[in-house]
């Protein structure tokens, strides 16, 4: 079968397949499709050459990582995605065969093992993927449009009291690992996110100035933090290897210290409090800078918060503060 039709003064004809492999009805519904094509003021010879040369998913990941590495820190967890979850799915699809239902297909299946937050996170990437290549004219329209996402279950932060922090770290200096305690340490006494505290160059802490500088945060951005005595002396006691440029190396000093996951579950143990998040140490520290009086602004700069709206979660912790200060009125009146 063959579409033969005249474009700008030209007779040119399209391939369609032979009889028998295509039935007449398919072979006139891609007639069909080739004159709506025409009709549109397109060529079918171009948009078939198009199609041939459409990456399929697993190439175009490629084009992505290249952008991720640039402006997202945690690139190489979206890899770590796109290998587990989305690659084994829709790897070998052609970016313009994707469909809506490929993308609830894939999402659906992951719901058996993981949390609807994991699958969320999933749910964003595929859209940020799907919207690079529009954005690339790759595709018209990303096939992640107008989907929602699953509801998650708001499981409350665990703030860690006072008296849980001290205890942590005073056995995280008795740890096994002096380098991943000391890092933990640092965690809970600077607020934090892991890979800024991994990642932490002897060349970008002022001890003079009592500062360390982020070259590059979640945001894409850089910026001052200014640290107290007790983060600067976990700084300062951390043994430093020669011809390391990390603060907290790992076993392979040229390489930054990987993950103290472990670590800080045996601190947890020997100091009786119960398992929570490593994540929940920068959790503990807004709620400790909250209930010892300091606004969330104050909290939002800290924590290096590109939005207000991020700090709002802790705004609840402020309503014994904010009592506090409207007794103020009453004492002046009384």
């Amino acid at each position: 079968f063959w579409f033969r039709y005249t474009y700008r003064g030209e007779k040119l004809a399209v391939r369609i397949g032979e009889f028998g492999a295509l039935s007449i009805e398919q072979a006139r519904a891609a007639a069909m499709q080739h004159r709506a094509t025409l009709d549109q003021g397109g060529n079918p010879q171009d948009a078939r050459q198009q199609q041939k040369n459409m990456p399929l998913v697993s190439e175009f990941m490629d084009d992505y990582m290249a952008q991720a590495k640039l402006t997202k820190i945690t690139y190489k967890n979206d890899l770590a995605k796109f290998r587990d979850y989305i690659l084994p799915a829709i790897g070998k699809m052609r970016l313009s065969d994707v469909t809506q239902k490929d993308i609830q297909t894939l999402l659906g299946s992951l719901k058996e093992r993981l949390a609807p937050a994991t699958i969320n996170r999933v749910h964003a990437l595929l859209s940020v993927f799907f919207n690079l290549a529009v954005s690339y004219k790759r595709i018209n329209e990303s096939p992640c449009a107008n989907m929602k996402k699953l509801k998650e279950s708001n499981k409350k932060d665990r703030f860690l009291t006072p008296d849980q922090v001290r205890e942590i770290l005073a056995m995280a200096q008795l740890d096994m690992n002096r380098v991943a305690g000391n890092a933990i340490s640092a965690l809970i006494l600077t607020g934090l996110r892991r890979e800024e505290i991994l990642r932490s160059r002897h060349e970008h802490l002022d001890l003079e100035k009592k500062s360390l500088y982020l070259p590059k945060t979640k945001s894409g951005k850089s910026r001052h933090v200014a640290l107290n005595d007790a983060a600067l002396a976990i700084f300062k006691a951390t043994p430093r290897i020669d011809g390391s440029p990390w603060i907290f190396p790992g076993k392979d000093p040229t390489k930054p210290l990987n993950n103290p996951t472990k670590a800080w579950h045996r601190i947890l143990a020997t100091a009786g409090v119960e398992r929570c998040r490593l994540h929940d140490c920068r959790h503990t520290f807004a709620s400790l800078l909250v209930n010892a009086g300091a606004s969330l602004y104050q909290v939002q700069l800290l924590l290096g918060h590109a939005s207000s709206v991020t700090t709002q979660r802790y705004a609840h912790l402020s309503s014994h503060t904010l009592r506090t200060t409207s007794q103020m009125v009453a004492n002046l009146v009384s």
